[in-house]
């Protein structure tokens, strides 16, 4: 027998076996043809409200109403200002002396904790009298691999930054005196000095000057005085930048008046703008300055004329600084951006200073 005849009674024997199976099983695909809806009447008592089955979707006329609503943004935490007791400043020519609310105790405590919050790990304390305390070496500008490196080879290391702090009763007030000198290895510390001679001592001395006015303030809340307002216009925020309270709903003229009293000036033309100085003394990029070279004595020659091309060599008090009004829960509040400039803190504490009556 061939292939093909082998096919054929293949397919035959398939057909006539599909087509012997209806003989002993009955077909059921169309049953459902015949069949007939069962239905029942819900009995309710008389007065009923009747029944409807039926999907209700809420404001579903107001559906075809809708805009589109702008994007999504996060939600963040405002901006919170503490407030500060008043803590009198005294610059002087070789040391800064902060005129301090509690006694000496305290203030000594409140010092230490802030030398182990700058510090960090290890100890921040070099040596502690009864009425002095003299920080470790505080190395505000560590050396990368190669300059450590070339230091060792060298043998000329960088200069790290040591505090004195000085303790002395003034009745229910402690005045603390702040110095500081540059020590070096193998060489013989500097004098002490007054913070304003360096620019890391003095950004230090400021943020000091921020912590106590803070603790301070909270420390007299635990005495009942939670809702008590502060006298003292300056507050800080915990990045260490002090903001203006000027007090709640103020007006465009409340807040001219203040910065008026304050010796500040509003830049006209310009939208949230003002300056320590009158527009015309503020230095600006391209204005017309002299060229000059020192020739001794503190003294200097000017060559020509040039186009200022950079603020960097321009002091805080010739600059403009943007400024906004922040809505807070407690008040408004006159908040000066610094962001710009090379030590904030400093530059912040300066324009502070000025709303101090």
């Amino acid at each position: 027998m061939n292939k093909s005849t082998m096919k054929l009674v293949g397919v035959s024997s398939l057909t006539i076996l599909l087509s012997g199976c209806s003989t002993f099983f009955t077909d059921h695909s169309v049953d459902y043809q015949e069949e007939k809806a069962v239905s029942s009447t819900l009995v309710v008592p008389k007065g009923s409200e009747p029944s409807q089955d039926v999907l209700v979707i809420p404001n579903e006329d107001k559906i075809a109403d809708l805009e589109p609503t702008k994007s999504f943004t996060i939600p963040r935490a405002p901006f919170v200002y503490y407030p500060m007791v008043a803590i009198d400043v005294d610059e002087q020519s070789d040391l800064m002396v902060f005129s301090v609310p509690t006694s000496k105790e305290h203030a000594k405590r409140i010092v230490t904790d802030f030398l182990t919050a700058l510090h960090g790990a290890g100890e921040s304390v070099a040596s502690e009298t009864e009425n002095e305390i003299v920080s470790v070496p505080f190395d505000f500008h560590q050396q990368g691999w190669w300059a450590s490196l070339w230091s060792s080879i060298t043998r000329v290391y960088p200069a790290q930054t040591a505090f004195l702090f000085q303790f002395k009763e003034q009745g229910e007030k402690t005045a603390v005196s702040i110095q500081f000198r540059d020590e070096q290895k193998d060489t013989e510390p500097s004098d002490w000095l007054s913070p304003v001679q360096n620019d890391d001592a003095y950004s230090v001395a400021v943020r000091l000057w921020g912590v106590m006015g803070r603790q301070l303030k909270q420390s007299s809340a635990y005495l009942s005085n939670l809702n008590e307002e502060s006298s003292f216009p300056i507050w800080v925020d915990h990045h260490g930048t002090f903001a203006i309270y000027l007090g709640n709903n103020v007006t465009t003229s409340d807040v001219e008046a203040k910065l008026s009293a304050a010796d500040m000036y509003l830049m006209p033309g310009e939208d949230h703008m003002l300056a320590p100085v009158p527009s015309e003394d503020v230095a600006r990029i391209g204005d017309v300055v002299d060229f000059s070279i020192p020739t001794g004595n503190g003294e200097k020659q000017k060559l020509f004329n040039v186009r200022r091309r950079n603020l960097d060599d321009v002091s805080w008090d010739l600059r403009e600084y943007h400024y906004e009004i922040s809505h807070q829960k407690v008040g408004d509040f006159l908040v000066i951006d610094v962001s710009k400039m090379d030590m904030p803190e400093v530059v912040s504490y300066h324009l502070a200073q000025r709303f101090v009556n």
